[in-house]
């Protein structure tokens, strides 16, 4: 083996340890993100939707997320970069209920994309965005839904979600799986 091949390898190996340790360590900010578990939104109505988050900085270890009562923020907005604001306010998040908040936003506009965050002290949760259904009185000329059912993380992505978004429907409907164990 030549100088330069050893040094090659050498610097690799350097290389490949430094981006090992990069990989395997948690940014310093991500340590306690309060809304690692994301948001979610449903059952829409003509003037509202349900939003949800639940503050679990480690989903796997509740001793992670502080025993007592925490207050959250939620803006809802008519546009994704939050300068138009249709309702905001608090919702507090409590052990009882695993610090998972459900608020009901009403004042909406019937048929129409809005988008939604929770924020918790600095932390801002991922923006997600949702849609009131149409009017009572009125009769849309096509309704496009998508009904998606449970996935199997240990063998990898569920790809049907990448599709769902793609052909963007008016109502996604997720159905609650429940795995029982071979007999």
């Amino acid at each position: 083996m030549s100088w330069p091949r050893r040094l090659f390898l050498l610097n690799a190996a350097r290389l490949a340890a430094a981006s090992s340790a990069l990989l395997h360590a948690a940014p310093s900010n991500a340590a306690g993100y309060p809304f690692s578990l994301g948001v979610a939104s449903g059952s829409p109505l003509p003037d509202g939707v349900i939003l949800w988050t639940r503050v679990a900085p480690d989903p796997l270890d509740e001793t992670k997320t502080p025993s007592l009562a925490l207050t959250l923020r939620w803006e809802v907005a008519h546009d994704g970069a939050f300068r138009n604001i249709a309702a905001k306010g608090s919702a507090v998040a409590t052990p009882e209920l695993a610090h998972s908040v459900r608020v009901d936003v009403r004042g909406l506009q019937p048929a129409r994309w809005y988008w939604y965050r929770f924020m918790l002290g600095d932390a801002v949760s991922p923006v997600g965005r949702t849609r009131t259904a149409p009017a009572p009185d009125s009769m849309p000329d096509s309704l496009k839904l998508a009904v998606a059912s449970c996935q199997h993380w240990e063998f990898g992505s569920y790809a049907a979600h990448r599709y769902i978004e793609q052909a963007n429907p008016d109502l996604i409907s997720l159905l609650r799986c429940i795995l029982l164990p071979k007999p």
